[in-house]
């Protein structure tokens, strides 16, 4: 029997099996239905042809009555059979004998497949074996070349520690490999600092027929000695600068190290002083002094100031006139404030002059450096876009984050945050950049410092000058309405118990709440706004009237102060209404002293002189607030300070550091030769006064001596 056609709409409904079971069953009940009929139809016939039995047997009315029926079950059961055999049974058989060739193939193929793999797996194994004898010979002869290696440093470590010249020794991309005792003396710096390094960046030289050497370094100097392939020793007339930034002529002999095949391997370079100085090279030199050289040294590449702001303002009209573009970039210390809490105020110098050689050394080509304040430096760019410019802001941001500063064994980090600032035709003055480097600096200290930072949201900016209008707005009223005060703290004899103290005045001004608040809240705004001019002068005239109105204030005391701001100072018209003030006041001035900050000293030295100048007629007095001597006793000769306040800094650990007592002792010692007194202040103990006497202190200020003064305007 044939199996039929099944239709594919069915297979697809059903799947191939059940189409086939269901039409074959469809079948079977179709046919025997049909014969059954025929054969039922003939029986009636036939019976019907039989002459009328009255009494038929039973059995034969049985089946007459049920022939029918019978007829078509056991054409059911046999045409059942017939499509099981066909359906059913025969496609298993099918499938099974399918089923055993398809495992027999598999168990063949599986048979074949474990004989390859366990021929592979034994050839693999004779590989490895192989493999690993190769590499026992090559970690032998690695251990070998690696001793022999070693052997090779050490001996050139020895010839170096042997060489009595001062020789450094570079691999071929310009790297220290090594330097002799000699070579770090001349550079003024730990062998360890200049191995590693690039040559440029540890023995900066310049060219020697120049009067401003520092404007023309010898650039690539190296490069094209490790470029030559000839071993012939090039010589070189320069201009050294030593890490302490002490400029040395000198003669400088290079010559390529190459490879038998003329391949460059390093260089060797021998650097003889030129000059007729008589001590050695090699003379020790002090690693800590007082001296004026010592404290000045870290500034001699930047510049200060004024010829900053100089230098910014032809920029500036420039910019305008001719359309050309330039760069500034400001730049902030990172944690400053932490090295000086945490390490000590000579940490803190060291982190300076530290951050102060890294901008030198890492802008020599690019720009001129500058130190416009005590923890700011900025960088000019003549002639950068701003993409390039970016680069060599990142380039100086990673130059101080390889370059640790090593302070008594320990490594600090001294990263900058850096304000990208371009100078363009739409920048209107000097004041507006200053004030957008200083919202980049405020947004990159906000994110953790270390970064190059060169847009500042509109918003932002927007939002700082309202927040300053903000203050100024807050301030102005209550210094005329009587909400602004005057509140005093004394300043103790310790040398003269007998003698009057001084008085220092400060500032405070009510809130809407009745609160008094420190000027930290509002001078920083009143100063962006260049208004703290304004707060000086109401306060100089309110001692003045209180002072007039109450004379027992100035009979009972040597002087009384108050500290001006380095902003105030820089307006130009400052001094004359001060000197206007003192000239017109009822009181002495020589009972009146104005204290300037040692950090805007020392960047505004002139501007300081000038104005100790024009009202020194007067007979006011000064003094030099937060001293701790960085500006040298150069400067201290040169600016009549009549006290030296010293910063809480060195007398913060003068119980326990021997080297702060000394530092303290020296600034008395210096102040004393001076005919000047010195102030310790921001004193919160008491175990102090017995070391801050023997020290030489002649007045103490802070809590533990007086948290209040008496006279409250």
């Amino acid at each position: 029997m044939s199996s039929p056609t099944l239709p594919r709409s069915l297979i697809r409904m059903l799947g191939r099996r059940r189409a086939r079971t269901l039409v074959g069953w469809s079948l079977l009940t179709v046919t025997t239905a049909a014969i059954a009929l025929v054969i039922a139809l003939l029986f009636d016939v036939i019976v019907a042809r039989l002459p009328e039995m009255a009494d038929l047997p039973v059995s034969l009315s049985w089946l007459r009555a049920h022939f029918p029926i019978i007829v078509f079950w056991l054409l059911f059961l046999i045409s059942a059979r017939i499509v099981w055999k066909e359906y059913e049974q025969e496609p298993q058989v099918a499938a099974r004998a399918s089923l055993r060739r398809h495992l027999g193939r598999q168990r063949k193929r599986s048979a074949l497949h474990s004989q390859t793999e366990l021929t592979t797996a034994e050839q693999r194994t004779q590989q490895l074996g192989a493999v690993l004898q190769m590499n026992r010979s090559l970690r032998e002869r690695l251990a070998r070349t690696l001793a022999d290696q070693q052997g090779g440093i050490k001996l050139r470590d020895s010839l170096l520690n042997m060489a009595q010249e001062a020789l450094l020794m570079t691999d071929a991309a310009g790297v220290v490999l090594g330097a002799s005792p000699a070579a770090a003396t001349l550079l003024r710096c730990p062998r360890e600092s200049l191995i590693g390094r690039r040559f440029a960046d540890s023995v900066p030289l310049y060219q020697d027929d120049r009067e401003q050497f520092r404007d023309y370094p010898l650039a690539n100097f190296l490069t094209r000695v490790l470029e030559s392939t000839s071993s012939i020793p090039q010589i070189q007339q320069a201009r050294l600068l030593n890490h302490e930034n002490e400029p040395v002529p000198v003669i400088v002999t290079s010559s390529s190290v190459v490879d038998v095949k003329n391949a460059p391997l390093g260089a060797i370079v021998r650097i003889n002083r030129s000059d007729s100085e008589s001590a050695p090279a090699s003379a020790p030199h002090p690693g800590l002094s007082l001296a004026d050289a010592e404290m000045e040294n870290w500034t001699t590449t930047l510049l200060s100031r004024e010829p900053f702001e100089r230098r910014i303002d032809e920029l500036l009209a420039e910019a305008k006139s001719a359309g050309t573009q330039h760069v500034a970039l400001f730049l902030r210390i990172d944690d400053l404030d932490h090295i000086n809490d945490e390490k000590g105020y000579w940490a803190g110098e060291q982190a300076l002059w530290h951050a102060a050689k890294n901008l030198a050394m890492s802008i020599v080509e690019s720009g001129t450096g500058y130190r416009y304040s005590n923890a700011r430096f900025a960088a000019l760019l003549i002639g950068h876009d701003e993409a390039r410019a970016a680069e060599v802001a990142e380039r100086v941001r990673l130059h101080a984050e390889n370059n640790d500063l090593i302070w008594n064994g320990q490594q600090i980090r001294c990263t900058f945050s850096i304000a990208l600032v371009p100078i363009t035709r739409e920048t209107n003055e000097r004041a507006e950049l200053l004030a957008a480097a200083e919202t980049l600096l405020s947004e990159a200290k906000n994110r953790g410092g270390n970064q190059v930072l060169q847009r500042i949201p509109d918003e932002a900016a927007k939002n700082r000058h309202r927040d300053d209008q903000v203050w100024l707005d807050w301030l102005l009223p209550r210094m005329k309405d009587g909400r602004a005060h005057l509140i005093s703290q004394e300043m103790r004899p310790l040398t003269e118990p007998d003698g009057l103290p001084l008085m220092e005045f400060f500032i405070r001004v009510e809130d809407d709440d009745g609160v008094w608040l420190e000027p930290g809240h509002y001078l920083p705004a009143v100063e962006r706004l260049r208004q703290s001019h304004r707060v000086d002068l109401w306060t100089l005239q309110s001692l003045i009237t209180a002072a007039a109105n109450n004379p027992r204030i100035l009979e009972s005391h040597v002087a009384v102060s108050l500290n001006l701001a380095p902003s105030s100072l820089l307006e130009p018209e400052f001094g004359t209404s001060v000197f206007e003030l003192l000239a017109a006041a009822d009181v002495p001035a020589e009972k009146l002293c104005l204290e300037i900050g040692e950090a805007f000293a020392i960047n505004q030295t002139s501007v300081v002189q000038r104005f100790m100048e024009l009202l020194r007629p007067t007979g006011v007095r000064f003094a030099l607030d937060r001293c701790h001597t960085t500006m040298g006793v150069t400067q201290l000769r040169h600016l009549p300070f009549d006290y030296m306040k010293i910063h809480p800094s060195v007398t913060a650990n003068i119980s326990h550091d021997a080297l702060d007592r000394t530092h303290l002792e020296w600034i008395c010692k210096a102040a004393h030769l001076l005919n000047r007194r010195t102030a310790a202040i921001n004193i919160e103990s008491t175990d102090a006064v017995d070391w801050l006497k023997s020290a030489g202190v002649d007045y103490v200020q802070g809590s533990a001596i007086n948290k209040m003064g008496s006279v409250m305007i």
